[in-house]
């Protein structure tokens, strides 16, 4: 599937979902998460958004099955650091990614806002995420190619592996899956792309 044959909203509204999923579990997030998943859906336009939603589907009918308590305790255990100890899983893009590129990414998302007015730091994975999503509909294709390259396609699958090793919780499992499938997924693309180009 060629790169530009992807539904940009839809494809925008799935890292929009997985970068919500992210975050710390709370009562309303069920209802966003659920928003999300309609925003993937009504963008089906082909066989590759048909597979992404399909992969949301099962995450969000998995985190609608667990208790709200047990995904907080989850997420505090996997991605909460303790007393002068990292967390089991470090959420920050800069641990698991070395580059060159890290004052272009401050850059952008300064610019974006993201991340400025929480005592969280800018690059956490959902916030990357995030705007990813928000430039999805509107830049050019190199610029999406481009970053998609330098933050997304080599950290977040091992992000993605850890969190499957590492958790006792099927959500979180099922997340881990369809975040790396929908990376691997976009990966496909882009090579699919360069292959016809050539």
């Amino acid at each position: 599937m060629n790169y530009n044959k992807f539904n940009r909203a839809g494809l925008s509204a799935a890292f929009s979902f997985y970068a919500r999923a992210l975050t710390y579990p709370y009562d309303e997030m069920r209802h966003e998460l659920q928003h999300q998943f309609r925003e993937v859906e009504k963008n089906i336009e082909n066989e590759y958004d048909n597979t992404v939603a399909s992969r949301i589907l099962d995450v969000l009918n998995t985190y609608q099955g667990e208790e709200m308590k047990e995904l907080q305790t989850e997420y505090t255990r996997l991605f909460t650091p303790r007393k002068e100890q990292e967390p089991l899983i470090p959420l920050r893009l800069s641990d698991w990614l070395k580059s060159e590129h890290w004052d272009d990414l401050h850059e952008h998302l300064f610019e974006a806002g993201v991340g400025v007015y929480s005592n969280e730091y800018p690059d956490f994975i959902s916030h990357i995420l995030e705007y990813f999503a928000s430039i999805l509909p509107y830049e050019d294709e190199e610029s999406i190619r481009t970053f998609f390259d330098r933050y997304l396609k080599e950290p977040v699958p091992k992000l993605c592996e850890r969190i499957y090793k590492n958790s006792n919780v099927n959500f979180y499992k099922e997340y881990a899956k369809g975040l790396h499938d929908l990376i691997h997924l976009m990966q496909e693309a882009l090579e699919n792309d360069d292959d016809v180009s050539n």
